[in-house]
């Protein structure tokens, strides 16, 4: 249970949108379908989402009107001891914030670690 001290900076995190932060389940069939609704009344002018910095150069191809889903981008370390995977649907809420920021013309940029 919060106590008094607690709930301020919960309510305030709750209260923010300044940035929108938006929580993700991945492959949220209902946040896919609701993501260009709340892109679409934020107008945010620029998206950051939770991708390595490396997958940069391949959004415009996530982006692109003619991308036909399910797809993935994949990438391991320099090392090649690692494969990291990123699979993509029609349901995933990253993509549809993807495709809703290629059609509006607002930039993204990943912000998870490197590979």
């Amino acid at each position: 249970m919060l106590n008094t001290l607690d709930q301020k900076p919960l309510e305030q995190l709750l209260s923010c949108q300044s940035p929108l932060l938006i929580g993700v389940r991945h492959h949220s069939a209902a946040l896919a379908r609701a993501m260009p609704r709340i892109l679409e009344a934020y107008q945010p002018e620029v998206i950051l989402l939770e991708l390595p910095m490396e997958f940069a150069p391949w959004l415009p191809w996530l982006g692109h009107e003619e991308l036909t889903a399910p797809v993935a981008l994949a990438g391991c370390s320099d090392s090649q001891a690692d494969l990291s995977f990123y699979p993509f649907a029609d349901f995933s809420p990253e993509l549809a914030a993807i495709r809703w920021a290629f059609r509006n013309k607002v930039p993204i940029e990943p912000c998870d670690l490197p590979i």
